[in-house]
């Protein structure tokens, strides 16, 4: 799985020329992928997903939470035990995550969530999602949030005088006021579309 991965992020970009900001983009979410992916091999429980999830969570710039969700897609566990609130929180009565769930059903596959927030979320954060799977069926999915602040470091677009992420063609997040003929850079990542326009 993690070599599918890999494989389908670098040859992920859609321009005909390498670009700087897609290339960061892709290393830096095939790595933090891979890393997901190794907690998600080790098939955790609720009883054993903290311990599992403390390398990944250790070696991820910006790592913000983990949550162990079952196959209705309920948290079952938190990583940090601040979050013990979202235990119990079915992540079915989001919105937003309707298409994702729907894929995880008919094709559990890693995803990767739009950088978001929002009233009830006002920390800019992007999520990832790892299946655990068995015999071909889906048993949980492991995921983590990482704060889009530490995506934008990796991938240079904090240097860039503006910039927008567009994320299956609606906007997500941007900054400063792009000028008539930006760069742009388009990227096929799990379950994600993501365009990259900006201004150096």
């Amino acid at each position: 799985m993690k070599r599918l991965i890999a494989l389908a992020l670098l040859a992920s970009a859609l321009t005909t020329q390498a670009d700087p900001i897609g290339d960061a983009t892709k290393k830096y979410f095939s790595d933090t992928f891979a890393r997901l992916g190794e907690v998600a091999a080790q098939k955790p429980t609720v009883k054993t997903f903290r311990k599992i999830m403390k390398p990944c969570a250790e070696a991820t710039d910006g790592f913000f939470g983990g949550t162990f969700i079952d196959t209705d897609y309920t948290i079952r566990q938190v990583y940090k035990k601040r979050n013990f609130l979202a235990r119990g929180f079915s992540l079915r009565k989001v919105k937003q995550l309707k298409t994702f769930w729907a894929q995880m059903d008919t094709n559990p596959a890693p995803q990767l969530s739009e950088p978001g927030h929002s009233l009830t979320q006002p920390i800019h954060l992007i999520a990832l999602r790892y299946p655990v799977i068995t015999d071909g069926k889906l048993e949980s999915v492991v995921s983590m949030m990482i704060r889009t602040g530490a995506f934008l470091e990796a991938s240079g677009l904090d240097q860039c005088k503006a910039w927008k992420i567009i994320c299956q063609g609606v906007e997500a997040e941007s900054k400063g006021k792009l000028s008539d003929n930006p760069r742009e850079v388009k990227l096929a990542l799990p379950s994600t579309e993501w365009v990259i326009q900006y201004d150096r």
